[in-house]
């Protein structure tokens, strides 16, 4: 009986695996530099690799919307010969890509558009470390805050003053739960500065103090940081407790 990963000397089955996850092409879907790979491995390898290239022969695809890319219907035909849990692993894919898209963090990432995510790395508390998203507190009055999914670590602006990165568990006073902040320029910031942090006074932050970068296009995401987003583990917007107003 055929299986979804082919044995290694069935030569004439190799060119309907997938090169991307080494079993047999699932909606495969062809590239315009020619080549073939499961419909979902190549929107994760687009959303993961900033400019996204073809993982074989690396041809620039930016402008290719891979979610639009129609399934080559004769591969289909023969892989579904060749497997014979095609329809059961299919139905998975779609439903795996449900998902994806219906994430407003991820769906971004694979579709091309710009994501409104940041990379915060090199802090000496490793927790710290790490993406963060748009994130939500009832009575946060300013611009963006930004969350790491599954903590309540927020990157925030504080009184037009400075950006901090603190647990909000206890709301936004509590100093000792403070981790890292970086003072304004004249015109308050409205988005995180990338240099020139410091450690919290009487908070948390250990040397060295970390660097912020937005996620753009053209950037390389690690799967690995993004791995909390694929899990469902961003705090729900009912979960903080309120703490005073203030004009951020």
């Amino acid at each position: 009986m055929a299986k979804a990963s082919p044995a290694l000397d069935d030569e004439e089955d190799l060119e309907f695996v997938c090169p991307i996850c080494y079993l047999y092409l699932c909606e495969p879907i062809k590239t315009p530099c020619k080549h073939l790979f499961c419909k979902n491995c190549l929107i994760k390898s687009f959303g993961f690799n900033r400019p996204p290239r073809c993982p074989l022969c690396r041809t620039d695809c930016t402008h290719v919307k891979v979610l639009e890319l129609k399934t080559h219907s004769e591969t289909e035909d023969i892989v579904k010969k060749l497997d014979p849990e095609y329809k059961e692993r299919a139905s998975k894919c779609i439903r795996e890509r449900k998902m994806w898209m219906s994430s407003k963090f991820l769906a971004p990432l694979f579709q091309n558009m710009e994501s409104g995510l940041y990379e915060v790395s090199g802090a000496g508390n490793d927790e710290v470390n790490g993406i963060y998203v748009v994130g939500h507190v009832p009575s946060y009055l300013g611009p963006r805050l930004y969350n790491k999914p599954g903590t309540q670590i927020f990157m925030f602006r504080w009184n037009r003053r400075e950006w901090i990165i603190a647990s909000l568990a206890r709301g936004f006073d509590d100093l000792r739960a403070r981790h890292y902040r970086v003072s304004c320029s004249l015109i308050p910031e409205d988005t995180p500065p990338e240099d020139g942090w410091m450690e919290a006074p009487e908070g948390l932050g250990t040397a060295p103090a970390p660097s912020v970068r937005a996620i753009r296009q053209g950037d390389r995401i690690s799967p690995r940081l993004l791995q909390p987003l694929i899990q469902d583990s961003v705090i729900s917007e009912g979960s903080h407790r309120c703490a005073p107003c203030s004009i951020m």
